[in-house]
């Protein structure tokens, strides 16, 4: 080309001269569209260096990407805790009330989100109630977001089509709320790279924890596929998965269990000793609220209830094939009334 210009006495410049305005336009848009199709491949490979760099390492991530008011950080056991995720791959955590679950929570779906963008990733969040997402979780996360030092993830923060309410959507994957009455769409989550978020998990229904278990069929060491799992509650009536995962039920040693102590939380500036020393006036050092909601223990509510709890949660989980029971709770000295009945029709009454 070169020398058929120089034979023709032509240069670059008379040639472009010769062309159709369009064809100008036209060539200067593709020459746009190339420039900005690189910058973006690189800018994602800025990200990826940036970010990928704690992709097993969230203990560093924490430190280094976030903007920690002076003085504070996260305490030695949520280090501990994030830090054993990426090795443990399921991970299932106790404590009193304060300790600081949510906020882990929320760093743990940053980190994971983050350093995965770029792979196909996918991540879970459910809860035993609703509210627990919506006020608390979800909440958390937004706040934390506005926290992170960009510049060390190597892109801009995230815009308000990428953070909704209830959603995360960033390049390659997404974060999301599911209700845990719905193990379905827990059971249809695919990703190369997943991560389950189980938030007040005591009562969480055990065919959602089964819906999980699809995705890590085939995760683990030798292949690209990727799941992880953080449980993380107060405790409650020593019934349920959550229950069975501390207590090392057969079939559950695949789990990583955490009890942080009322001690850990008070050491670490989490927990007030003079509210401790204060409910343990108020409730009662054996009662159930008690050793669930500042020792962090498993204990059941049998001797504070008329009716247990765990007898409560049991019936519900439990389907009567004959009929309906009733009973009618008396004051002491008066009689208490049960009832058995099939549709409309009282088949059987007792009174004691």
């Amino acid at each position: 080309m070169r020398s058929i210009v120089r034979s023709s006495g032509l240069n670059r410049n008379s040639i472009v001269a010769q062309l159709p305005t369009s064809e100008i336009e036209r060539r200067l848009e593709d020459l746009k569209a190339r420039r900005e199709r690189l910058a973006a491949l690189e800018a994602k490979a800025k990200i990826a260096s940036s970010a990928r760099r704690y992709w097993s390492d969230p203990v560093g991530f924490l430190r280094d990407c976030i903007r920690w008011p002076a003085g504070k950080g996260p305490t030695p056991y949520q280090e501990e805790i994030v830090g054993a995720l990426p090795s443990k791959r399921r991970v299932a955590v106790r404590g009193p009330h304060g300790l600081g679950k949510t906020a882990l929570s929320a760093w743990v779906v940053w980190w994971f989100a983050l350093t995965r963008d770029g792979e196909d990733w996918k991540i879970i969040t459910t809860a035993s109630a609703w509210r627990q997402l919506e006020v608390y979780l979800w909440p958390e996360i937004h706040k934390w977001g506005r926290l992170i030092r960009w510049d060390r993830i190597g892109r801009a923060p995230v815009t308000d089509a990428e953070l909704l309410m209830l959603n995360l959507k960033l390049a390659t994957g997404a974060a999301s709320a599911v209700a845990s009455n719905q193990p379905a769409l827990i059971e249809g989550a695919h990703a190369d790279k997943i991560l389950y978020l189980f938030d007040e998990s005591k009562t969480i229904p055990e065919g959602t924890w089964d819906a999980a278990e699809g995705a890590f069929a085939g995760a683990g060491e030798g292949n690209e596929l990727e799941a992880l799992a953080l449980a993380v509650s107060t405790p409650g009536e020593p019934i349920g998965r959550f229950y069975d995962i501390h207590r090392r039920a057969a079939g559950f040693e695949d789990w990583h269990v955490r009890h942080v102590t009322l001690e850990e939380a008070i050491a670490a500036g989490r927990v007030s000793p003079q509210w401790a020393e204060q409910r343990k006036r108020q409730w009662g050092e054996q009662s159930a609220v008690y050793q669930n909601r500042v020792l962090g223990q498993f204990c059941s509510s049998e001797e504070d209830s008329v009716i247990p709890l765990s007898w409560v949660e049991a019936a519900v989980a439990r389907a009567l094939d004959d009929g309906c029971r009733t009973a009618d709770i008396a004051r002491p000295g008066e009689a208490t009334i049960g009832t058995a009945e099939m549709g409309a029709r009282v088949v059987a009454s007792l009174a004691a």
